[in-house]
């Protein structure tokens, strides 16, 4: 009995060990299939980009992003849809901050200052994006089809059309600059259509003067006209150009407005015989610090890897290049993973 016993005691401790093993083996297995779920599931899960209204460079650009996601062994997927204007994606974004970690949002450097001192159309000081990739420096300015209207006091009292109200580029800094630059704030009939029904407008006679422009290399030095811009020079239609003038953009900038000075070359679009004096806002996008590092890698070593590419999708990437992406940037306004892409690739 005593033999019995024993052995019996020894089974029950074999079968104890062999279930503390066995334990062991289910609790790793369940450790690796939760590892390769999370990191399938993380790989499935697309990043959205709010890309801003249709005709816009940011529109145009996000969505090139897309298919270039799509064709190439990029380890992130991106999935581009219109947007109100890059305003409403930054006060979306912090209604709904838990998007921050899979959201690429366009924005301007203009917009970055406005966002993080809470000038308007922002209520209160809030941070803004950090850079992954600056895709164009885009510079805006009106036009008439009217001769009489040679200067900004001929628009007094006059209507003009502009982007829609969340439109940092084509509405809120021309807006900007009529009101500190030329002083004209609340004497212009200031009509918010959108850009491509703004160029129409002035097509159709319905506006005196409409919001045109378009995107500029910085390290090329070219200048290619925007969707709409181009809409309106191929009417056949005589074009007259309403400069801003050096004294107002400057004036624009010393009021606060984060733009800078650039000089639209002489034949950039039909109409302009003589260097324009203008501005231009750095267009870019960025994410948020909840972005996870490696993601913000990935996506910016995908422009980096595909940059080449993306004026197979829309004219505008031809402005694109490696030593454009990371243009005049401070390191300490970039997110972390894309400063890691840059190093990496000699960039920074």
């Amino acid at each position: 009995m005593k033999r019995k016993k024993l052995a019996y005691n020894q089974t029950c401790i074999l079968e104890e060990e062999d279930m503390k093993f066995l334990k062991r083996i289910f609790a790793a297995s369940a450790l690796l299939l939760t590892l390769a779920v999370s990191s399938v599931s993380a790989d499935d899960t697309p990043i959205n980009i709010p890309s801003g209204p249709f005709g816009t460079g940011s529109n145009a650009l996000s969505g090139a992003m897309e298919q270039i996601s799509k064709k190439t062994n990029a380890k992130v997927k991106v999935v581009a849809a219109e947007s109100p204007g890059l305003v409403f994606n930054l006060k979306q974004l912090k209604a709904q901050p838990e998007t921050k970690s899979e959201t690429l949002t366009p924005y301007t450097s203009g917009l970055a200052y406005l966002v993080e001192n809470g000038l308007k159309p922002f209520s209160e000081p809030t941070p803004a994006p950090k850079l992954i990739a600056t895709y164009l420096l885009g510079s805006v300015w009106l036009a008439t089809l009217d001769e009489n209207i040679k200067e900004p006091k001929d628009l007094v009292g006059k209507t003009v059309g502009l982007g829609r109200p969340p439109q940092i580029l084509w509405t809120i800094e021309p807006e900007l600059i009529i009101k500190h630059g030329w002083g004209l704030d609340g004497k212009i009939d200031i009509q918010y259509l959108g850009t491509k029904q703004a160029a129409q407008a002035l097509l159709d006679g319905t506006v005196d003067a409409a919001i045109i422009g378009g995107y500029a290399d910085p390290i090329n030095k070219a200048f290619k006209p925007s969707p709409q811009t181009l809409t309106v020079v191929g009417s056949g239609k005589t074009l007259y150009h309403i400069p801003w003038g050096e004294e107002a953009i400057e004036k624009t900038i010393a009021a606060g407005v984060g733009i800078n000075k650039i000089t639209i070359p002489q034949e950039a679009i039909a109409g302009i015989n003589l260097d324009m004096p203008g501005f231009f806002d750095a267009i870019a996008w960025g994410a948020y610090p909840e972005m996870p590092e490696a993601t913000a890698y990935q996506i910016t070593k995908m422009i980096i890897d595909n940059v080449g590419i993306f004026q197979e999708y829309h004219a505008l990437g031809k402005l694109m290049s490696r030593e454009s992406l990371a243009y005049g940037v401070d390191p300490a306004t970039m997110h972390p993973g894309a400063l890691r892409a840059y190093k990496e690739a000699g960039l920074k």
